[in-house]
């Protein structure tokens, strides 16, 4: 499966959580274009301690590409006629919770499955979490073994997709939602098997205590937002 996180490196959920928040704080508070960039970096510095360094270099070169276009708009005159100066600029202020949100989304499912019955959650929250947050990452697996097959069987040529867009659109659709059914239902079994349902606190492989680490980020977090918004200050 992709994005496969190891349980033994990533941060608590609280810190995630904590992250996420800021980011949000930082991107909603301030228009500084400038200086929302600190947060975007704190993040994929905060994904790349947790040994997902490829991720973090494929979010930094992303990001690059859009400072790279946003520079050109703003001092250059670029006009681009689909991907506009309203999108880059929106996704220039969504980088920082794109970053800190996918960290929180790709995290262990156990992990999750720890805190939120430590939180006293309701055993059908606990499930419709763990279901869902292992459900994307799998139909994007699923999406590109599709694409795989539909490319073995030569479906993929630009001509027949530009010539028959309406048949070349089925041969995916049709089985992703039919990949989607059963996988929902085989993850549904999957968490009840491993006893999601179970009334009362469960135990956990992943009810690690918090380490320095963890600590050590949710301070940064929580001053760097709180001194990013001082320099950066506000909007009116």
């Amino acid at each position: 499966m992709c994005c496969k996180v190891s349980g033994g490196r990533s941060l608590k959920v609280p810190v995630k959580l904590c992250a996420f928040a800021c980011v949000l704080a930082c991107s909603t508070l301030t228009n500084n274009l400038v200086t929302l960039c600190l947060p975007t970096l704190l993040s994929l510095l905060c994904v790349a301690t947790q040994g997902r360094l490829r991720l973090a270099l494929s979010f930094a070169a992303a990001y690059a590409v859009l400072a790279l276009l946003l520079c050109l708009i703003r001092f250059h005159g670029l006009h681009m006629i689909v991907f506009s100066e309203f999108h880059v600029l929106l996704l220039w202020n969504m980088s920082p919770a794109i970053v800190a949100g996918w960290d929180l989304v790709t995290t262990p499912p156990g992990d999750l499955s720890s805190f939120l019955s430590r939180l006293r959650a309701p055993v059908p929250l606990i499930l419709g979490v763990l279901v869902a947050f292992r459900f994307f990452p799998t139909m994007a697996a699923e999406l590109s073994s599709i694409v795989r097959s539909m490319r073995n069987r030569s479906l993929t040529a630009p001509a027949r997709m530009i010539v028959h867009p309406a048949a070349s659109g089925e041969y995916v659709i049709v089985p992703l939602m039919l990949r989607c059914l059963q996988i929902a239902d085989q993850l549904t079994v999957s968490a009840v098997a491993r006893g999601a349902e179970r009334n009362g606190v469960r135990s956990s492989y992943y009810g690690r205590p918090y380490e320095a680490r963890d600590w050590i980020w949710l301070a940064v977090w929580i001053a760097g937002t709180v001194a990013f918004l001082l320099v950066a200050g506000t909007k009116p």
